[in-house]
């Protein structure tokens, strides 16, 4: 099992999440961080009509090999005609010719508005081989609409950090270390990551740290650390940390989040690992996810197959994935806010799992 776990400077956590997934922890790596497949979707950029509007997608190999048996699928959407130029018939997965080491190849996708369609909106992209996801993005269409935030939480309340929760990284070149500081009580901070449920400091440990909080000058002292509180961050260390918001129960979202890290000593001898979770608005998922390495024998990479299920944002502050399976996973939720500091319904700024960012690259 490849670690998930990583206070951040004041680099933004979308941006530590592609240094990432671009092979870059502290030096410059190999494109090994995932598969060599790249795909890009140019948008849509006018409303979806019941005339045909023309996409281009890119499919690329990025890698040092060439690449045979690659098919390009467009994803259904309600109300939303697609048809992938060179699929057979009605189809919207097409094979893709053999593409050599740095060589790509342009697919055009045709979407047209059906009666009660939407006019804006998006579609998800992969690129497979073998039956299994090497590459996702997702193409857009129509107006970009304003998001609409949930209102912001009072910006620290007067008399307590009680129930708070705060998460940054750190580059190492080990990978991205994360970390968190959740307040389970007016005097002591749990230091390291909440798993599965939100667990209560009794006393002090490793894992609970004391901390002295004055609400009067926001002063805050993390087991004899002084440190910056500004209402929304907490700089403690010389790192920040950002305030998580709390999901909605019930949650429905639209969006694609990934997470990527690495252990070892980059770039010399380095393993990657990279998920991917698409969340539908039917309360859906489909989990995606690559391992790949760099070392002094030869690189290797492993793409297990997609598995998909149904998810649940609960009431704890915790998310459920109930895999088609049986299985299933249940990790606590934060939520990233977006640059405006409200925290979105959807949450494309990103959200954090059992301590573990997520976040919306494309």
């Amino acid at each position: 099992m490849v670690p998930r776990h990583v206070p951040r400077p004041t680099r933004s956590a979308p941006a530590l999440v592609a240094v990432a997934l671009a092979g870059l922890t502290v030096a410059p790596a190999a494109d090994a961080a995932r598969s060599p497949v790249r795909v890009t979707a140019d948008p849509v950029s006018r409303a979806l009509t019941t005339k045909d509007a023309t996409a281009r997608v890119t499919v690329r190999n990025g890698g040092k090999r060439r690449l045979t048996g690659l098919k390009l699928t467009v994803g259904a959407r309600k109300g939303v005609r697609v048809r992938v130029v060179g699929a057979r018939g009605a189809s919207r997965t097409r094979a893709l010719p053999a593409l050599r080491a740095g060589k790509r190849v342009a697919v055009r996708v045709r979407l047209r508005r059906t009666r009660g369609g939407p006019k804006a909106g998006r579609v998800t992209v992969r690129v497979r081989q073998k039956g299994r996801t090497v590459a996702t993005t997702r193409l857009s269409f129509g107006p970009r609409a304003a998001p609409t935030p949930t209102p912001s939480p009072a910006p620290a309340p007067a008399a307590t950090l009680t129930g708070r929760y705060f998460w940054g990284s750190l580059y190492t070149v080990n990978g991205i270390d994360q970390r968190t500081l959740l307040f389970t009580g007016s005097s002591l901070v749990r230091t390291s990551a909440a798993e599965g449920s939100w667990p209560v400091c009794a006393a002090a440990s490793e894992d609970c740290r004391p901390y002295a909080f004055d609400p009067a000058t926001n002063a805050l002292v993390v087991d004899g650390v002084p440190a910056t509180f500004d209402g929304r961050r907490i700089v403690l260390d010389g790192l920040t940390y950002t305030e998580l918001g709390a999901a909605a129960p019930g949650a429905r979202w639209d969006v694609v989040l990934t997470y990527s890290n690495s252990t070892g000593l980059c770039p010399l001898s380095c393993s990657y690992f990279t998920e991917y979770l698409a969340f539908r608005p039917d309360g859906t998922f489909i989990r995606s996810a690559v391992s790949s390495g760099t070392g002094p024998g030869a690189d290797w990479s492993v793409v297990p197959p997609d598995s998909k299920g149904t998810y649940e944002v609960r009431a704890d502050r915790t998310l459920r994935l109930a895999f088609a399976d049986g299985k299933e996973r249940i990790e606590t939720l934060g939520v990233f806010p977006a640059d405006d500091g409200t925290y979105p319904a959807n949450p494309t700024a990103g959200i954090v799992l059992d301590g573990d960012g997520y976040f919306d690259i494309s």
